[in-house]
């Protein structure tokens, strides 16, 4: 049995969670949340989901062509903030969102799917 609350495996969730698919508590218990997804390594899409106690909290995200496409799903009675990269961040209310901007990324990264 593998336990994800042993600092070895929990570091590296919480780095997929947070930093590859983009997804954090921005105040506690998830109030505010914070979709911060950063690409790199290669990676061309990521996804994460979180049960919080206002309900499911997600963010999707691919690379095509240049452009990064995020999806995002914001529980009922929470806010969030959006933040891409090299773009200013811009708060969202419950609800899903779509956004799609560009990318300067190395050619390695950018896919076309």
């Amino acid at each position: 049995m593998t336990s994800f609350n042993h600092y070895a495996l929990g570091a590296v969730a919480d780095w997929l969670h947070r930093v590859v698919a983009g997804i954090a508590p921005a105040a506690p218990g998830y109030r505010s949340i914070l979709f911060r997804p950063r690409p790199g390594g290669g990676l061309t899409h990521a996804s994460a989901v979180h049960l919080t106690p206002y309900g499911r909290a997600s963010i999707a995200w691919r690379i095509v062509d240049g452009t990064l496409h995020v999806e995002v799903e914001v529980p009922t009675g929470t806010t969030a903030m959006i933040d891409l990269p090299g773009h200013p961040p811009f708060p969202v209310r419950s609800g899903l969102h779509t956004v799609a901007r560009e990318l300067s990324l190395p050619a390695s990264v950018q896919a076309s799917h």
